[in-house]
C-alpha cells in the first residue's frame, strides 16, 4: 500500500513539498539578483550556495540535539522563521535596498534554520505513518526533498522570466504558510526514545559517525552520494552563474536551465519515489545513474548553445536525483530508529557540504579561467577518484 493513502502523511507531504519548492525558489531568486549586482561568478556562487553551507557544516551536531526535541514543536517554530526570513527578503526587493551584505546574511540565516530543520524532516515521517507503510513514506519523503531542491529551481526560473524578482520573493515566502496549520494539527505516533540518548552531547554525535563507518551499506552510499554531490551536484547550485556567464541569454536561458533540470528531477523522483523498488533494487541503479552524471556534466562544459545544454540538464537532473534519493532511501530502511536522526544527518552534510564545496570551487575557477574549463575538468577528477577509492576501499565490490 501507498503511504499516500494515509491522509496525515498525504496531507503533510504535499504541504511540505510545496515550502521545499519555496526554499528553492527562494535560492535562486537571491542568486540571480547576485548576479545582477556583481556580476560574479565566485560571489553569485558564495551566495547561492549560503542556504547550504551550514547543513553541511552543523547538520549533525543540530541532529544530536534534534534527537530530544519535541518535533511537532520544533517543526513549527523553524518553518514560521523561514516564512519570516522570506518575508523580509522580499521587503527588502520591494524596497530596492538589497545588498550584497543583505543577500549573503539572510541566506546564512535561512541555511542556518534549513540546518536546524533537516533532522527534524528526517525523522518527522516516521512518527506519521504506521510502521507498515514507511518504507513508502521514506522513498516519498526523499522524493519530495531531492526532487524540489530541482524542480524548485524551475519554477524561479519561470517567474524571474516572466515577473520579475519581487514577485518570485513573495511567492517563495508564501509557500512556507500551507504547511505550518498540517503540523499544528496532524496527528502523530508516539516516538519511543531509547536510553542511547542520555549520553552526553559528543558521546551521541560520534556514535552517529561510528555507526554509519561500521555499516557497509550506509558507508557505500555515503561514498556515492560525495562523488555525486561534489563533482556533479556543485554545478546545478550554480545555475544562475552558468546562465549569466557561459549562456549569456539573462533570465531566459535561466528559466530554461532549470526547467529542463527540474523535468530531469520530476521524472526520477516519479521513477524511483512511486516505484515498490526494495534496496536491491536500488543499489543496482546507484553506479550507472552515478556515471552517466559524470559523462554528461563533463559534455556539458563543450558546449554554450542553450538550448543543447538543456537538453544535457535534463539528464543531469534526472540522475542526480536519483542518486540522492536511492542513497537516502537505502540509508533510511537501513539504519536503527536511535540512530536515524544522526546518520541521516550525515548524509545530508556529506551531500550538501560536497556540492557547496564543488559549487564554490567552480566559481572561484570562473574568476580566473572560462567556466566551460572547471565544467570539463570536475567530472573527469570525479570519475578517477571514484575507481581509485572503489578499487581500493571496496574492491571494485560496491552493490553486489
Amino acid at each position: 500500500m501507498n503511504a499516500l493513502s494515509n491522509r496525515p502523511f498525504s496531507l503533510y507531504f504535499f504541504s511540505n513539498t510545496v515550502s521545499l519548492f519555496g526554499l528553492w525558489i527562494q535560492k535562486i531568486g537571491v542568486g540571480w539578483l547576485t548576479w545582477e549586482i556583481t556580476e560574479s561568478t565566485f560571489w553569485t556562487s558564495f551566495v547561492t550556495l549560503a542556504l547550504m553551507a551550514p547543513a553541511g557544516v552543523l547538520g549533525p551536531f543540530f541532529a544530536v540535539f534534534a534527537e530530544n526535541w519535541n518535533m511537532r514543536v520544533a517543526s513549527v517554530i523553524l518553518k514560521i522563521l523561514m516564512f519570516l526570513i522570506g518575508i523580509l527578503i522580499w521587503f527588502l526587493q520591494y524596497l530596492d535596498q538589497h545588498t550584497l551584505f543583505t543577500l549573503a546574511f539572510l541566506s546564512v540565516l535561512q541555511g542556518l534554520l534549513s540546518a536546524c530543520y533537516h533532522p527534524v524532516r528526517l525523522v518527522f515521517v516516521s512518527i506519521v505513518v504506521p510502521k507498515n507503510l514507511l518504507s513508502s513514506a521514506v522513498g516519498l519523503n526523499s522524493a519530495s526533498f531531492n526532487g524540489s531542491r530541482v524542480v524548485g529551481p524551475a519554477f524561479a526560473g519561470g517567474l524571474i522570466a516572466f515577473f520579475n524578482l519581487e514577485v518570485t520573493f513573495l511567492i517563495a515566502a508564501l509557500t512556507y504558510l500551507p504547511l505550518i496549520p498540517v503540523l499544528i494539527y496532524m496527528p502523530l505516533r508516539t516516538r519511543i526514545k531509547k536510553e542511547v540518548l542520555q549520553g552526553n552531547f559528543f558521546h551521541r554525535f560520534l556514535e552517529g559517525g561510528k555507526f554509519a563507518l561500521r555499516t557497509p551499506i550506509i558507508l557505500k552510499s555515503l561514498f556515492v552520494v560525495f562523488v555525486s554531490a561534489f563533482f556533479i551536484r556543485g554545478m546545478l547550485e550554480i545555475q544562475p552563474t552558468i546562465a549569466g556567464e557561459i549562456l549569456k541569454q539573462g533570465s531566459f536561458g535561466l528559466s530554461l536551465i532549470t526547467t529542463t533540470a527540474g523535468i530531469g528531477a520530476l521524472l526520477a523522483s516519479i521513477w524511483i519515489g512511486f516505484r515498490n523498488s526494495n534496496k536491491s533494487k536500488i543499489e543496482t541503479k546507484l553506479v550507472s545513474m552515478l556515471m552517466l552524471g559524470l559523462i554528461i556534466s563533463c559534455i556539458i562544459g563543450f558546449f554554450s548553445e542553450v538550448y543543447t545544454m538543456a537538453i544535457f540538464f535534463t539528464v543531469v537532473g534526472f540522475t542526480t536525483t536519483a542518486v540522492g534519493i536511492g542513497t537516502q532511501t537505502i540509508i533510511q530502511l537501513e539504519v536503527e530508529e536511535v540512530y536515524r536522526a544522526r546518520v541521516l544527518t550525515w548524509w545530508s552534510s556529506i551531500s550538501f557540504g560536497s556540492l557547496t564545496v564543488g559549487g564554490i570551487i567552480l566559481g572561484f575557477v570562473g574568476e580566473f579561467t572560462p567556466l566551460s574549463n572547471g565544467l570539463i575538468i570536475m567530472p573527469i577528477i570525479g570519475y578517477f577518484i571514484f575507481k581509485l577509492i572503489l578499487y581500493f576501499k571496496f574492491k571494485n565490490n560496491l552493490f553486489n
